[in-house]
């Protein structure tokens, strides 16, 4: 019955048959496009769901911009249309004729919503202009990957503009700590600060991130903050009148998460067996599978289920299906708690409970069954986080030299940094390897060695290095 490659013999195959037997997605028509089935859909929903909650709570509010931006937008920012230019979809024929300007297709919405800030923002009464949309963009993608590279992805994308500098790169840092915070939610640890100058958003002044580790060692852009300073404001003549009666330039922000959380979520939890989903994220938190479909046995699963309603419950009457079958498609779906019933349980009046994450079975008393899932629910989620942090933890090697590298595969990296553009390309050139990211807690602090790791000048800081998908 094995339908999983197991992830120490081929990662990225483990990850595809995890995708496909979880029923998360599946290949579209179109080269790089996916086709998001319900149960992955389900599951970005309640991730969607709790970061919108976060995003109207910090007093943010949802709008909606178009799919298509004229191309001179794009090219009012030199420096942002340079960076999207090779992931660009472009329309040049729409009803039939052919179109005076070219649309591009979104790969972000700078572009798409700044002339219209513009036109919004006239006084220093007009600021903070704070707003975020839920959309998609596509950026035309060389090696797709379901959920992680795929060139149209689902996304919610924050913009703001703001009179103060100062004030910008507060909520800059914040909206990098509420993503942090979902990342927690989902149980998953994750290392954030800043990207380098070779890495930065395209058109930004500060790039933030999130970064998450997988289980092979590789690392996955979580989310990013970005500092736009006035660049964009300057492009798109976004001013406001002080209250020095003086004309300024605004200073911004944007920000973004994807459902790329999906394939951080697949590989930073996953296991031989298939997903393993922390509750908080599960669309189904508990399965009840009758072992015999007779009335009596029904009759309990039945019972036992409506005990446990404040949960997401589901009981699985499939007649089709054995038991053994039942049970591996559920550990396939990383459902994270589920509940035998049969002949045995309902004389007994107890249930059979298996825990996803660590595979252990208990015999519960159905009188306390409510109880016992509850606090099973919470110490799962802990331990959840527990253990990726440990993981991440013990996979972090700390180097002082670039040679190193080789006596620890699958690892990520902390060593001290030059930080200067060429020696990272040197980096990348020899071991396909990038900065991820200068750890927001090493910021202020003097690096532990006083030479660059690879070029053996003077280091500024520690960062942290890993190959990445």
């Amino acid at each position: 019955m094995q339908r999983i490659t197991p992830q120490e013999k081929d990662f990225p195959q483990w990850y595809q048959d995890v995708v496909k037997e979880a029923e998360l997605a599946e290949s579209s028509q179109v080269r790089g496009c996916g086709i998001v089935k319900p149960y992955g859909f389900a599951i970005w929903e309640n991730i969607k769901d709790e970061l919108n909650r976060r995003i109207k709570a910090d007093g943010v509010e949802n709008l909606y911009f178009p799919l298509f931006l004229p191309m001179s937008n794009l090219q009012a920012e030199a420096e942002h249309v340079e960076g999207f230019s090779p992931e660009l979809a472009v329309v040049t024929v729409a009803g039939g004729e052919e179109l005076q300007e070219p649309l591009a297709v979104r790969p972000t919405s700078e572009a798409v919503m700044y002339p219209t800030f513009a036109k919004w923002i006239n006084s220093y009464r007009d600021l903070p202009l704070r707003v975020n949309q839920w959309a998609n963009v596509v950026r035309w993608e060389k090696r797709p990957r379901p959920f992680l590279r795929w060139s149209e992805f689902l996304w919610q994308e924050g913009h703001s503009a703001f009179a103060d500098k100062n004030e910008a790169l507060e909520e800059m840092w914040r909206m990098l700590d509420m993503y942090r915070e979902v990342y927690e939610w989902m149980a998953i640890p994750t290392l954030w600060g800043k990207k380098s100058e070779s890495e930065k958003f395209a058109g930004a002044e500060i790039t933030t991130t999130t970064e998450v580790m997988a289980k092979d060692g590789k690392a996955i852009q979580g989310a990013t903050s970005h500092h736009l300073a006035d660049n964009f404001a300057k492009a798109f003549d976004i001013k406001y009148l002080g209250e020095d009666g003086k004309w300024h330039f605004v200073y911004q922000n944007s920000w973004g998460m994807s459902w790329r959380t999906l394939g951080a979520l697949i590989m930073a939890h996953g296991d031989n067996k298939g997903l393993k989903l922390p509750p908080n994220v599960a669309p189904t938190q508990v399965v009840v599978v009758p072992i015999k479909n007779t009335a009596e046995v029904s009759k309990f699963a039945s019972d036992i289920s409506k005990a446990l309603a404040e949960f997401r419950v589901k009981v699985d009457n499939r007649e089709n299906k054995s038991p053994g079958h039942k049970f591996y498609d559920w550990e396939i779906k990383g459902v994270p708690i589920r509940i035998e019933v049969g002949e045995n349980e309902v004389a007994d009046m107890v249930c059979t409970v298996y825990r996803r994450d660590t595979q252990e079975k208990t015999s519960v008393p159905a009188q306390h069954i409510n109880d016992y899932v509850s606090d099973l629910l919470k110490e799962i989620q802990d331990n959840m986080f527990r253990s990726a942090k440990e993981f991440q933890q013990q996979n972090i090697v700390q180097i002082s030299s670039i040679d190193e590298i080789e006596k620890h595969p699958g690892k990520f990296f902390l060593a001290s940094w030059s930080e200067e553009p060429e020696s990272e390309k040197l980096l990348k050139e020899k071991y396909s390897m990038v900065s991820r990211v200068l750890p927001k807690e090493y910021e202020d602090k003097k690096p532990t060695n006083k030479t660059c790791f690879i070029t053996g000048e003077p280091a500024k800081h520690d960062w942290i290095f890993a190959k990445s998908y």
